[in-house]
């Protein structure tokens, strides 16, 4: 059986490493910088044994019997991979997901995985179906330029059924996702009840990220069964199994008593674990606590510190409350124009509530200069997303023909929408 140097935590670009690297380029280093060391592992190594490049880069990635320097065990990855090692191979696919060792490259990173995944090896086949459903962007800023990579969901599930069809667990999970993944023109109306007994039987053979997804399913009633024991059953296994999300999933029953009895002390204790483990959502939460000083004492300095660390790791929900606090001067100088950025950073990232605070700074033009188009086109993103102010608003641009055609018929469904939500100036609209 392969062995894999590097020991992934749930397969999906995960894995344990002691430290975070540098990013150095090790194409440029030279062998006889490397190691002064005339051991007998490197001699062999350096006559292209590749047995011997994976142990010695082994050595070095995990610092055993060696100085650990992931730039050095990139090296001798490298030099098995270029020998077509299947090991090497992914190894060097996963250093380059993650920036270890070498500068973080998603293109690279595909490009071993493919050739991994050509040798049979399951991993790899799993995180290249992953690049396959997310795509990846070209990449010009470097003299280092990659081409994009399309999202093909069509070539993710082909591979994924194969890997379910070998019995690869994982594999059933993400094809629950997929599911749910797909566009409206390509929904079919059994897509999440596909969803669901993928999640079902991923979780059933003990595969702990299913086991979120069936609790969320559960939850939301995704392939028509709402079950809210369910759900805190999954939930309470995902957990005990050691998954932090779920942990802060479960925070969030207690908080508001869904599916248990309502303890918010008990939510507070959950929250507190799994920001300690640096969970994104936890520290957002947790930002809170130190905001309105429930059960900690007050501190918006230690509440700022948590919102960044949350938005390094792209939390959209930090990333717009530090665009609040910052338009705001709350525990940091104000600063609108940073503010507007934060905004910006979190409706890139869906948020709806940062989509329709930067369309409002678009139609008004004091911050930033007034563009109608990007302001209709924020106030529809986020009035997809059922904010019934952004729907009314989306609805006076159709009107009133600001950054698009006028509609009335549009105009009057968006108006609509957004009274049925309680919307009272929705409301007064329609009645004149």
């Amino acid at each position: 059986m392969l062995k894999l140097a590097l020991k992934l935590s749930c397969i999906a670009l995960l894995f344990l490493v002691p430290h975070i690297c540098r990013g150095q380029d090790t194409e440029a280093r030279d062998d006889s910088l490397i190691d002064s060391d005339d051991d007998d592992l490197r001699i062999q190594a350096k006559k292209d044994n590749v047995q011997a490049q994976l142990k010695l880069a082994d050595e070095y990635f995990y610092g055993k019997g060696r100085p650990q320097d992931y730039a050095v065990a990139v090296h001798w990855y490298r030099r098995a991979a270029k020998q077509g090692n299947a090991t090497a191979e992914f190894n060097l696919a996963i250093c380059y997901e993650r920036g270890i060792g070498v500068k973080r490259s998603r293109y690279h990173a595909f490009r071993y995985y493919k050739m991994a995944a050509e040798q049979d090896i399951k991993e790899a086949k799993f995180n290249l179906a992953l690049c396959y459903v997310e795509g990846i962007p070209p990449d010009n800023s470097t003299d280092d330029r990659t081409p994009a990579v399309f999202s093909d969901f069509a070539k993710a599930e082909e591979i994924l059924r194969e890997l379910d069809d070998a019995g690869f667990m994982p594999a059933v999970r993400e094809l629950g996702n997929l599911y749910l993944k797909k566009q409206d023109k390509d929904k079919k109306p059994d897509d999440e009840l596909n969803a669901f007994n993928m999640f079902k039987r991923a979780a059933s053979a003990g595969d702990i990220p299913a086991m979120r997804r069936l609790a969320d399913c559960y939850f939301g009633g995704i392939g028509g069964i709402k079950d809210e024991a369910q759900m805190v059953y999954w939930l309470n296994k995902a957990v005990a199994a050691g998954d932090i999300e779920a942990k802060g999933k479960l925070a969030y029953c207690y908080e508001y008593g869904v599916g248990v009895k309502q303890d918010s002390k008990k939510a507070f204790d959950l929250i507190q674990q799994a920001a300690d483990a640096n969970l994104p959502m936890a520290l957002v939460k947790m930002a809170e606590y130190y905001t309105s000083g429930q059960y900690v004492k007050q501190n918006i300095s230690i509440a700022v510190d948590l919102l960044r660390k949350a938005a390094k790791q792209g939390n959209s929900n930090a990333l717009f409350k530090l665009g609040v606090f910052s338009v705001e001067g709350i525990g940091m100088p104000q600063d609108v124009k940073a503010g507007v950025d934060y905004f910006y950073q979190a409706a890139n990232r869906g948020n709806a509530q940062a989509q329709f605070n930067l369309a409002c700074y678009f139609e008004k033009g004091d911050v930033i200069p007034t563009d109608c188009g990007a302001a209709f086109y924020w106030f529809r993103e986020a009035a997809l997303q059922g904010d019934p102010r952004a729907q009314r608003r989306l609805a006076v641009c159709y009107l009133k023909g600001i950054g698009t055609q006028k509609d009335a018929a549009e105009g009057l469904k968006w108006l609509t929408k957004a009274a049925q939500k309680g919307d009272g100036e929705a409301i007064q609209m329609l009645q004149k």
